[in-house]
């Protein structure tokens, strides 16, 4: 009984090694390759309209989409709806699953210009977040210049605006970046300069295929059935 035990062990264990091996890598492929599935729809939303100067305010709400393709950028003056309204030194790029948005200070109260309304921010939205072969549960942000994760910000209510989830995942394939929130910080180069950059980095948990869930569940009946006769 005991020799059968320390030759059936062993060959499970074995058998499962291998088979975790095999969908490591077949994962493992996906994930290098991991990218956004089609173009992503990028919203400028200001409910509660602009200012200037924290005075003379145009209340009429801003609802303006444009596309995003993957691994593409919406710059100023680019044509497209958003990049009509974006200062000079603005942008907005995708990299891979990731992002990078620079917001500047368009108005001379410390902020972006954008006003929310009620208990809705102005804010960027980004639907359609879709990556293949992957399930989009969570992100994570900073606002350290270059897109750095360590640093300086240009945002002088920087803890602020993270207790207060200024980045914040709406559903799977949604999340908005709050622009009513932010403070810019004074970088003594004349307003137009100030800006904040936000780097979101999605974080995605692996979804095999249906040709690997089904080859997983082969390979455990297999195993299963190559023990129990062992066992006999």
């Amino acid at each position: 009984m005991f020799a059968r035990s320390a030759f059936t062990a062993p060959g499970w264990r074995t058998g499962l090694t291998h088979l975790a091996a095999v969908l490591t890598l077949s994962i493992s492929s996906t994930a290098y390759a991991a990218n956004y599935s089609g173009p992503l729809t990028v919203s400028l939303l200001a409910p509660g309209g602009i200012t200037s100067d924290g005075v003379n305010i145009d209340p009429t709400p801003l609802d303006l989409p444009q596309q995003l393709a993957p691994n593409g950028q919406i710059l100023p003056g680019d044509g497209g709806a958003i990049g009509g309204f974006m200062l000079s030194a603005e942008f907005i790029k995708n990299i891979g699953t990731s992002f990078q948005v620079r917001v500047a200070e368009g108005a001379s109260n410390g902020t972006t210009g954008y006003l929310g309304s009620g208990s809705q921010h102005a804010r960027y939205q980004f639907d359609g977040l879709n990556i293949s072969g992957f399930a989009i549960t969570g992100l994570t942000y900073s606002l350290k210049d270059n897109f750095l994760t360590t640093g300086t910000s240009g945002a002088s209510n920087e803890a602020a605006l993270i207790t207060g989830q200024v980045v914040k995942l709406l559903s799977p394939n949604s999340f908005e970046v709050n622009l009513d929130q932010i403070k810019f910080r004074d970088r003594g180069l004349g307003e137009s300069n100030n800006f904040v950059d936000f780097r979101i980095d999605v974080v995605t948990a692996a979804v095999p295929e249906p040709s690997t869930a089904m080859l997983a569940l082969l390979g455990l009946s297999v195993l299963a059935l190559s023990l129990r006769t062992r066992q006999r």
